[in-house]
């Protein structure tokens, strides 16, 4: 007895019948995808890391190659596309460590729901990876750019992304799970940052565009991408784009200017704090949407005579920062409405306040949508002039 009992007990332990060496995997970092307009096929670009080349401390590492290799095959299906690549990588491709997929302007205008179905079946990618859409550029010809700083492009351009939404607030820190809650929400659509190309395309993929102090080619984030029905509709730019990130709560700082007498843009604040919330009600069968927005700031920079040593010059100051940023929501919400493409989730917000009259509008949301009345106050305090009180003569 005592010896089935070992053996059943052996036969319940786990194996390595699946292992998979390190030195057998090529980790890719970052994947693109876009669409061959002459054949209607799908081209799947990877970014590849050469280990020797970033592990400088390793046996025969820190060559002077380039950090990352990139792999790209065509086929009428993504997952062919996918494996057809295989023809090409002397490793198998591993995708756990993925950190961007990079969409190709030209199939983002066509759909992006197959594409995102493809990521969710896939047990290796994760959904915490980083999406961006190109701009006026390839997927394949993006994952090739070199960029400064960072040795592997797809970090590189993924802190941008963080840190620009944080200190800048004109673009969105998009990951997959939330592009799949934007497509598969009642009534909501997602928003997704863009990437661009600054300079020559054509030198961007070369080493010799690290090894000077002006780089010739750089990826730039930039703006961002409006859905509808899960097809690009428009890019959204600048103020636009902050009002947008307002609505969702997304401000963690940015610069605000303000006229001054006769001066425009002669004041700027720094947000250091802002909240938003967005409440919901119905009235006479038609929603009415109320966002509500406090927010703190200093001043940082002053190019006019004003004197902020006095109360009333700070008042007026918070009232023409108030103001701005109701015109900057506002007109992100009109921008939103005119393409019938709920971005913020106010489906959502009716939907939690008012779940009966949510079931009766949901099937002509979009057309709803487009007439909603939106309500924004703002709330806005300076809490600290700067240690110059009044400017330099």
């Amino acid at each position: 007895i005592r010896t089935f009992l070992l053996l059943w007990m052996v036969s319940l332990l786990t194996g390595c019948w699946n292992k998979r060496e390190l030195n057998e995997m090529a980790i890719v970092m970052a994947m693109g995808v876009d669409k061959v307009e002459e054949t209607g096929e799908y081209r799947v670009t990877f970014q590849v890391v050469n280990p020797g080349t970033v592990a400088p401390g390793t046996t025969g590492g820190g060559g002077n190659g380039t950090p990352v290799t990139i792999f790209s095959g065509t086929e009428k299906t993504l997952f062919k596309a996918v494996r057809k690549t295989s023809q090409k990588v002397p490793r198998q491709l591993f995708f756990s460590h993925m950190k961007l997929l990079v969409i190709g302007e030209t199939i983002a205008k066509e759909g992006i729901q197959d594409l995102i179905d493809f990521f969710e079946r896939n047990p290796e990618t994760r959904l915490t990876t980083k999406v961006l859409v190109t701009r006026d550029v390839e997927a394949e010809s993006m994952l090739k750019i070199l960029t400064p700083v960072e040795k592997i492009p797809a970090n590189g351009i993924t802190r941008q992304m963080e840190l620009t939404e944080k200190v800048w607030a004109e673009n969105v820190n998009i990951e997959m799970v939330d592009v799949v809650k934007g497509l598969v929400s009642e009534g909501g659509e997602p928003v997704i940052s863009g990437v661009k190309i600054v300079g020559k395309l054509e030198e961007g993929n070369k080493k010799s565009n690290l090894e000077q102090t002006d780089t010739v080619a750089l990826a730039e984030i930039k703006g961002v991408a409006l859905f509808k029905e899960g097809k690009l509709r428009r890019w959204l730019d600048g103020d636009k784009v902050r009002g947008v990130l307002w609505i969702q709560n997304k401000i963690e700082s940015s610069i605000i200017t303000t006229d001054c007498k006769d001066q425009k843009d002669a004041i700027s604040i720094e947000i250091v704090r802002s909240k938003t919330g967005v409440t919901a009600g119905v009235l006479a069968r038609k929603p009415l949407i109320h966002i509500n927005i406090r927010q703190e700031g200093y001043v940082g920079e002053v190019t006019c005579p004003i004197d902020l040593t006095k109360k009333e010059e700070i008042t007026k100051l918070e009232n023409e920062w108030e103001r701005e940023t109701k015109k900057q929501v506002m007109e992100a919400v009109k921008v939103a409405q005119s393409e019938k493409s709920d971005i913020f989730g106010f489906g959502e917000a009716v939907s939690r306040e008012n779940p009966k009259a949510w079931e009766k509008m949901k099937k002509e949301w979009n057309k709803t949508f487009a007439e909603i009345e939106v309500d924004v106050n703002v709330d806005a305090f300076i809490r600290l002039p700067g240690k110059l009180k009044n400017p330099l003569d």
